[in-house]
């Protein structure tokens, strides 16, 4: 039997990584997309290092895969703090990580999702579903997102195609963190890891054919941040 075939956008670290690995377990090849992947990735059937923001090469790199099953769009980028200190430079980059590269891909690979009845994940935020302090522009573009995955659901569940967005909250182990000036509490319960939403991912892709998740939250049982030592 063939072996299914997925794309996963930010695939070098943290959740993108995680997905990709377990997809491997589950059978698929997986070509993964990132920037610096680490040396022992060897799972991937092919490392695809390049800048999301390049449409063009982007595009042209995708299109020599003749098969897909699965999109996972699980790259992103967040810089925190008052709307009012955001520079137009860190909304650009998440406009175009968090919501931009998600929309090109989805149109650029539906027509060969809809061939294989295949299925787009999309890996949002729990900030998609609520309000945002000190993170309005990340959590508006995560809710673009999610409305986006559940309106693309609704044009395209007649052929057979499903779409999922995963919500995830805190988590340790991404690079999500790097521009904040806090990170979740290292207390057991407290926040996630990228394996967690991989699970997650897992259980959503091996529903039965004709029943299909198209949202989950995933969340710790707590809910503490810390400040970052100096």
């Amino acid at each position: 039997m063939e072996l299914k075939t997925a794309i996963v956008t930010g695939a070098s670290s943290g959740i993108g990584f995680a997905i990709a690995k377990m997809l491997t377990e589950e059978g698929y090849r997986v070509y993964g997309i990132g920037r610096i992947f680490p040396e022992d990735a060897d799972f991937f059937e092919k490392r695809l290092s390049l800048d999301l923001r390049d449409t063009d090469i982007l595009l042209a790199k995708i299109s020599e895969i003749k098969k897909v099953d699965l999109l996972v769009n699980a790259a992103g980028s967040a810089f925190y703090g008052l709307a009012e200190f955001n520079t137009p430079d860190q909304i650009k980059e998440m406009c175009r990580v968090d919501l931009e590269v998600p929309m090109i891909l989805t149109s650029a690979l539906l027509p060969k999702l809809k061939d294989t009845k295949g299925m787009i994940v999309n890996i949002a935020s729990v900030t998609s579903t609520r309000i945002n302090t000190h993170g309005a522009a990340y959590g508006a573009l995560k809710a673009g997102l999610r409305s986006y995955g559940r309106s693309v659901y609704e044009e395209v569940r007649k052929t057979g195609v499903r779409v999922v967005t995963v919500c995830p909250d805190l988590t340790r182990g991404t690079k999500l963190y790097r521009n904040a000036d806090f990170e979740p509490s290292e207390e057991d319960g407290c926040y996630l890891l990228p394996e967690d939403t991989a699970e997650c991912v897992r259980n959503v892709i091996n529903m039965r054919e004709g029943c299909a998740v198209t949202e989950v939250e995933v969340r710790p049982q707590y809910n503490r941040i810390v400040k970052k030592k100096e």
